[in-house]
């Protein structure tokens, strides 16, 4: 195997005394990096000098042991806009030289070879060079763990980011001793973990490198090569951790990475991006950021860290003081408060303001007296598939995803063999009340009792049955239409509570009515239509098998009812 020995971070930091390329006295130039006859870095074009500066240019090239006798070139060239570039000069340098000296200053004699086969002077060329070694890059990586957990500015590890780490690295690690190894490694006591005592758990203890050994045997090459493209020790973490989750990696402000979704806004008719909360984060980290943990969702201690983060949370936004929380949320998520049926003041709890209601006019009814159209049950994030098939080929990859599995009853199950399905997943900015898709009349109402897992996008598409897994509420509904549909309500990451307002078995109800809401977090709503009962909507159907979520609002169009 060809180990990486180190990483040679270059920087071109300008040249000096470079000929006249061009008419007006001036050159254009620019600098290319040569390495095993290929470029692998070019700097931006200066243009009218004869002495650029980039300052900000530089690369990290990774040095493979079979690769340390090579040698580097550097290329300067003026740009044309009309014609070929002319070559100005370059040059090579021995990577047995550049690797000798941990950091090296130098300004480097640039030249041409004449068709006479003399050399020619260019000008010169100054670099700055530094040699990345393997405890450096492994140092770094430690301190890129702790900020991608931590949720602090100063990058310290509280005891939720600890079992959040602790248990992505192992989810078998026994959860009563989580706490007593925060405590060890909480040298100082002040009931945070800083980066240095990060460092000490994993270097200089039997615990640590036992936990961190598998995640450093499995991605060594990851490594490296995240932190040969990283501009800051950050983004090394980020990418080890989110390299199997899907999504796109993003940069904020901050200059923190965050998992985006894109998504398809109905209504402009764009793509959009949806960032992933703090608290999907953790779930997806501890579900799938390594191998393991994608084999542990059945594990007992996954299954009790959800839940405690559940009622946890559920307790948090109960309380009064989670009115405090209302404000900051409005304005993060640019909410329309003028659609919020009452007072802002009028909450007395960040719950309450969750499931909040709606004007009536907000939300107005596709067709209201057209019983043939069925409208969206949530304002959501949709897919719609004309089969089941369809929708585990490109959507839900769980292996053992099945109609009885959700709704747990053979025969029920059967009703919808080969039919339609609807996901409608709530982000937590969404409007988390949910309603009737069909005119009809409420039949039976089924609890199961389940998980709380992520019904993130990212983990619908893993080999994890979350729907199947999951919390959910079967609900009936016959309708003239559309014959009987099921309404599936799925609990998620801190949605603990699935309350269902206007589902009386008997109670006739129309489309747009009211069915139920859901408490804080992210959740998800099923619909099941009976085979050649409804024909989708054109846009959604090929937003859908692309496959890629269409924003919609409740009540909007759905499809249309196939029957005479």
């Amino acid at each position: 195997m060809d180990k990486v020995q180190s990483i040679l971070s270059i920087k071109i930091c300008g040249a000096k005394n470079l000929p006249k390329m061009d008419l007006n006295g001036y050159a254009d130039p620019y600098c290319e990096i040569v390495f095993e006859n290929q470029v692998v870095y070019k700097t931006n074009i200066i243009k009218k000098t004869l002495n650029p500066t980039w300052n900000d240019a530089h690369y990290n090239l990774l040095v493979h042991e079979s690769k340390s006798k090579y040698d580097l070139t550097i290329k300067l060239w003026d740009w044309d806009k009309t014609s070929k570039n002319d070559f100005i000069g370059q040059v090579t340098i021995p990577m047995e030289e550049l690797l000798q000296t941990p950091i090296q200053d130098k300004w480097l004699n640039v030249s041409k070879v004449k068709k006479n086969g003399k050399i020619k002077e260019r000008g010169e060329v100054h670099i700055l060079t530094k040699v990345i070694s393997e405890h450096e890059v492994y140092d770094t990586f430690v301190s890129s763990i702790s900020k991608h957990f931590s949720h602090t500015e100063d990058e310290t590890l509280n005891i939720a980011d600890f079992t959040g780490l602790i248990t992505t690295l192992n989810p078998d690690f026994p959860e009563t001793e989580i706490e007593e190894l925060f405590k060890k490694t909480d040298a100082d006591q002040n009931e945070t973990i800083s980066v240095s005592e990060l460092k000490e758990l994993f270097t200089n203890t039997l615990e640590g490198k036992k936990l961190i050994e598998t995640l450093l045997q499995d991605n060594t090459d990851l490594i490296w090569e995240a932190y040969q493209v990283s501009d800051s020790y950050s983004t090394i973490a980020d990418n080890i951790f989110h390299k199997d989750m899907g999504g796109t990696l993003k940069s904020t402000d901050k200059g923190r990475k965050v998992k985006v979704i894109y998504v398809h806004n109905r209504e402009t008719g764009k793509l959009e991006e949806e960032k992933i909360p703090h608290y999907i984060e953790v779930s997806l980290r501890i579900m799938y950021s390594t191998s393991t943990g994608r084999t542990a969702i059945g594990n007992s201690q996954v299954k009790r860290l959800m839940r405690y983060l559940t009622n946890k949370t559920g307790r948090k936004y109960e309380s009064l003081e989670s009115v405090k929380e209302i404000a900051p949320f409005i304005k993060f998520h640019n909410l329309n408060t003028d659609e919020i049926l009452d007072p802002i003041n009028s909450f007395i709890n960040f719950n309450q303001f969750f499931y909040r209601k709606l004007k009536p006019s907000a939300r107005p009814i596709a067709e209201p007296n057209n019983s043939k159209i069925a409208v969206c049950p949530a304002d959501c994030r949709l897919n719609v598939f004309s089969t089941i098939k369809i929708s585990t080929e490109l959507w839900i990859k769980g292996k053992s995803f099945s109609l009885q599995s959700l709704v747990q009853d053979e025969k029920l199950a059967q009703e919808f063999e080969d039919g339609s399905l609807v996901i409608a997943r709530l982000a937590p900015q969404d409007y988390h009340r949910f309603h009737v898709p069909v005119d009809g009349v409420i039949g039976r109402s089924i609890p199961i009792d389940g998980e709380l897992y992520t019904v993130n996008p990212i983990a619908i598409r893993e080999n994890v049955d979350v729907y199947c897994e999951n919390k959910r509420v079967v609900t009936e509904i016959i309708s003239n239409e559309f014959e009987k549909v099921l309404f599936v309500s799925v609990g998620a990451t801190l949605v603990g509570s699935i309350q269902l307002t206007n589902a009386t078995p008997g109670q006739k109800v129309k489309k747009g009515d009211e069915l139920g809401y859901f408490a804080f977090g992210g959740s998800t709503i099923l619909l099941l239509f009976k085979k050649n009962t409804i024909e989708f909507d054109n846009d959604l159907l090929v937003n859908s098998l692309k496959p890629i979520e269409t924003l919609v609002k409740v009540n909007t169009s759905l499809g249309k009812s196939l029957l005479q």
